[in-house]
């Protein structure tokens, strides 16, 4: 019923809402519930709604649940007589809905079904200043899923408001920094959500580490475990073993597209990019980004150059790739998770 993209990477987390009883005097505002997709699937639905200067609203759709839908503009809001309209062409859904004592009860429909959604209004939980002193700065520690230990780190910090912010990287893939929202840390119990990737994190704090287990993907997906420490972590460089010959003709940016063909028989394409290059200390070093998976800086573990051939292995995810280099392209094989599928590189 919608659509999600996801990381690389695969804890259920406590929803941090609360419902105000009085009813409110407006719309303005965000406005939060859970629309059970299927038995085992509930997905947290927010809507922004915005007054406008000249009067009536727009709003925006959002759930923390999944990446895929974030600042989903509606296009149109109807608010009259305690009912509320609001269309979602760019999910070819709607919602239709009455305000009842503090929450708004109604339905919404998206290509032919229709399910019930309650919305309250949402006001996300302060954190107090001990709990934000105790996370500010760096963790870091293994996540251990089914295809191998990864490394998190964890980067909380203020805004000019005194609101806690922060960003989680994965060491193996490049450490790109992805947003966090619905921070939390109470009783010793810290959650957050990564909305990028619709993952969810939630821990213990206990001797100076946070032990717990990340989510990521639907709602029932299998969790992994998870620890935190603080401070920073270093991070690995893979110098490739290749003699300046090797090198030379393959140095640059190289960009292709990925096609992969889903069970239902609809192919997708994903571009990517793979960078050879030569850092500080002089090492050559090579990497692959990924840019609409927001992935960037995937170190190669390895690569070999011999008689025009390629060879680049890649750790997380495991993953190689194979292929002839001729001048200015190079024509392929990608290897992952047992599928095996044609990719051609053209230099940039």
């Amino acid at each position: 019923m919608y659509t999600m993209r996801c990381l690389i990477v695969c804890a259920f987390l406590a929803l941090l809402g609360m419902r105000v009883e009085a009813a409110p005097a407006e719309l303005a505002g965000t406005w939060q519930g859970k629309l059970q997709v299927d038995p085992k699937t509930a997905l947290t639905i927010q809507f922004v709604f915005t007054k406008k200067p000249g009067g009536g609203y727009t709003a925006v759709l959002d759930s923390p649940d999944n990446g895929g839908i974030k600042n989903v503009a509606a296009g149109s809001v109807a608010w009259d007589q305690n009912v509320l309209k609001v269309q979602v062409p760019a999910l070819s859904g709607n919602y239709v809905g009455s305000l009842k004592g503090s929450s708004i009860e109604g339905q919404w429909t998206q290509e032919g079904s229709s399910l019930p959604l309650v919305l309250s209004p949402y006001q996300k939980v302060k954190l107090s200043k001990e709990a934000i002193q105790t996370l500010l700065g760096d963790w870091h520690g293994p996540v251990t899923t089914p295809s191998g230990t990864l490394t998190f780190t964890v980067h909380f910090k203020t805004d000019e408001h005194g609101e806690l912010g922060g960003t989680l990287g994965v060491v193996e893939q490049g450490n790109q920094q992805l947003a966090l929202s619905d921070i939390a840390l109470a009783d010793g119990k810290l959650s957050f959500k990564l909305p990028v990737v619709a993952g969810e994190l939630t821990a213990n704090y206990a001797d100076g580490s946070f032990v717990g287990s990340y989510r990521q993907g639907p709602i029932g997906a299998p969790s992994v475990p998870v620890t935190l420490k603080r401070g920073d972590v270093a991070m690995p460089v893979y110098a490739l073993k290749l003699t300046s010959a090797q090198f030379t003709p393959l140095a640059g940016s190289w960009q292709g597209s990925l096609s992969i063909t889903l069970p239902q028989g609809k192919t997708i394409e994903l571009p990517l990019v793979l960078r050879f290059e030569t850092d500080k200390q002089a090492r050559y070093v090579a990497y692959l980004d990924s840019p609409s998976q927001n992935a960037k800086g995937i170190p190669v573990a390895e690569a070999s150059f011999t008689g025009g051939k390629l060879h680049i292995k890649l750790n997380a995810p495991a993953a190689e790739y194979s292929a002839e280099v001729t001048g200015a392209k190079m024509v392929g094989q990608w290897t992952q998770g047992g599928r095996v599928d044609p990719l051609t590189l053209t230099r940039k």
